[in-house]
């Protein structure tokens, strides 16, 4: 896919490849769906192009490979365990084979894909090589938040944000897929210029189903109906770890929107619901969005460890009530 937007990223890319000066390690960050995966790809395949002039040229056969996933010196190191995620096993294999030599040209570069819940030995392990790389080789890391790094792993590595393109930036983007402007703007409508997560809007019956109760729920709070926020909550379409997930961060959003909203009318929504959270803005403050956002981030936890669904969402209904 495409990288819209984000011309700081580009930008500091480029600079990086004119200058020669080129940093080892790269953490990509930013929320879901907004191409970090893409730009990851976009920076891997300009590591590797082997273009005498603009970089990525898209022409070479190593532009042709890795944008068919085919390239050999790119590397998407494999999770494993419950949370999906990078142990010391793996990169003790990464380790080991950073040292030898590319196959294809003068770069590898690992790709360490949603690296939120990358483990701290890990993160350890991965410090000596992220220290003193061979000359070839390039780590590059997405994940949501900085935050989910040690300082030590930050303080050598450079970090780049992405974020939601312009609504028209995304129109194009959506356009190019085959959407319908009617589609298009519903998606807009929940998601903004955030291109990944309007696309899986449209394509995932659920998400809309989620949106949908999301927007339920944000108007129960407004309208003080506890009845009708635990309906929301418990509704049959929550029906798994991973939909909680998805509902919950989705509600959190809202809340942040509406406390962000109270200080700043114009300011531009991270969540599905806009307007609803522009209607929640005057009535929250930012005591009961910080008690609201930890209640839900409580309700997250207790989802990982199999609470019961019913029991974990009726405690949320009470608590937000009483917030």
């Amino acid at each position: 896919m495409k990288l819209y937007g984000n011309k700081y990223f580009t930008d500091t890319v480029q600079s990086m490849l004119k200058s020669g000066r080129l940093a080892h390690c790269f953490i990509i960050f930013g929320e879901k769906g907004v191409g970090k995966k893409t730009a990851a790809g976009y920076l891997a395949k300009a590591l590797v192009c082997t273009g005498e002039e603009e970089r990525p040229c898209g022409k070479c056969r190593a532009c042709r490979l890795a944008e068919e996933n085919a390239h050999p010196d790119i590397i998407f190191p494999e999770t494993a365990g419950k949370l999906n995620t990078y142990n010391i096993e793996t990169v003790r294999e990464v380790r080991s084979g950073a040292y030898v030599k590319p196959n294809d040209g003068n770069a590898k570069v690992y790709i360490f894909r949603d690296a939120d819940n990358i483990k701290l030995p890990a993160q350890n392990a991965l410090l000596k090589i992220i220290e003193e790389p061979p000359e070839f080789a390039y780590f590059i890391f997405t994940a949501s938040s900085k935050s989910a790094f040690l300082p030590t792993i930050l303080s050598r590595a450079v970090s780049l944000g992405i974020t939601p393109c312009s609504i028209d930036q995304c129109s194009a983007a959506l356009g190019e897929r085959g959407y319908s402007s009617e589609q298009i703007l519903a998606a807009q409508s929940c998601f903004g210029g955030n291109i990944g997560m309007c696309i899986s809007f449209l394509e995932n019956d659920n998400l809309q189903n989620i949106a949908s109760l999301t927007k339920k729920a944000v108007n129960s709070i407004i309208n003080r109906d506890e009845y009708s926020l635990l309906a929301a909550l418990s509704s049959p379409e929550i029906k798994d770890r991973e939909t909680v997930r998805l509902f919950l961060e989705m509600l959190d959003k809202a809340i942040r929107d509406a406390a962000v909203m109270r200080v700043n009318p114009d300011a531009e929504a991270a969540g599905c619901c806009k307007r609803e959270s522009s209607r929640l803005a005057p009535l929250i403050t930012a005591t009961s969005a910080e008690r609201m956002h930890s209640l839900i981030y409580r309700a997250s936890l207790d989802a990982e460890a199999n609470v019961s669904t019913f029991l974990l969402m009726s405690a949320l209904c009470g608590g937000i009530m009483n917030s």
